[in-house]
């Protein structure tokens, strides 16, 4: 994550810089900082997954300790705080309060949504379009749409994989949605009405990362031959909307371990950032 200055790393420590060290002026180091978002000049992060902090004109502060867990945030285009939660839930987070939004528990699909390991579904990923429209990627559950600001919801089902790992929506392009999943790489272009996967060059089809260049339409995407045991797990880049890809070099060989939802930053400077486990990789957008 990256605000207008510096490169925020959320981890199991805490907010951590580019050289894996603390910030000092972090007043909540030493703890779970599990997702956050940037909007402008203002930074918003779950932290030890019940509090929600956020920073802006120099100063941190705690604005909502949550009983319910807490699993990913997200600013949305008229600057108002999104949050999910356990048992795929989301809600808005006004004056430190999690006011639940009852027409996302009441979509009709819902009754569908499970998990591999038969517990509660969850909603792992947020994604906020150019023009306002809100995706919420549910584990599993397909992607949930919303074109209101969250007044109503709409479960985006046709031509996608059920078990969706991350959502991102086009940096520039409203029109265009895209999806990590455990079955490839599928993209809309239709606000998600329909989805296609496009993934057919690479030899694996397990996926849970996914980001877009905001200039050009260049793909990254990551994959491994599954969620357990040895992974080799890799990264690849499409210059033609995922129809073909080609592997991105100057990785290490034998990643043993799944990359793993929003380890793959892109950020305005047309630099892509890739987290794996301890180390920090940065590319160029022109990076083969």
């Amino acid at each position: 994550m990256k605000d207008n200055d510096n490169l925020l790393l959320l981890s199991e420590k805490g907010i951590l810089n580019s050289d894996n060290q603390p910030y000092s002026n972090v007043p909540f180091q030493n703890v779970p900082v599990v997702a956050g978002d940037v909007y402008r000049d203002q930074v918003a992060v779950i932290v030890d997954k019940h509090e929600v902090w956020t920073f802006a004109s120099g100063e941190w502060h705690r604005v909502a300790d949550a009983a319910t867990r807490l699993n990913c945030i997200r600013w949305t285009s008229d600057k108002q705080l999104l949050v999910s939660t356990e048992s795929a839930r989301l809600a808005w987070l006004t004056d430190g309060t999690l006011k639940f939004i009852d027409s996302f528990d009441e979509v009709p699909e819902r009754k569908l949504w499970t998990t591999p390991w038969g517990g509660p579904p969850d909603v792992r990923s947020l994604a906020v379009s150019k023009d306002g429209t809100i995706y919420a990627n549910v584990h599993v559950g397909w992607i949930v749409r919303s074109r209101d600001g969250g007044k109503t919801w709409k479960n985006l089902r046709e031509g996608l994989d059920m078990d969706v790992h991350q959502v991102a929506a086009h940096p520039s392009n409203p029109a265009v949605v895209f999806a990590a999943t455990a079955e490839g790489f599928y993209l809309s272009k239709d606000l998600g009405e329909t989805f296609t996967r496009q993934n057919d060059d690479m030899p694996y089809r397990y996926e849970r990362a996914c980001a877009c260049f905001p200039d050009t339409d260049v793909y990254l995407l990551s994959t491994s031959r599954g969620p357990h045991g040895y992974a080799e797990a890799r990264v690849y880049r499409s210059e033609d909307e995922g129809i073909h890809w080609k592997p991105v070099n100057g990785l290490p060989e034998g990643i043993n371990k799944n990359i793993n939802t929003f380890q793959i930053i892109i950020i305005r400077d047309g630099n892509a950032w890739l987290l794996l486990r301890t180390r920090l990789y940065m590319r160029p957008m022109i990076m083969e």
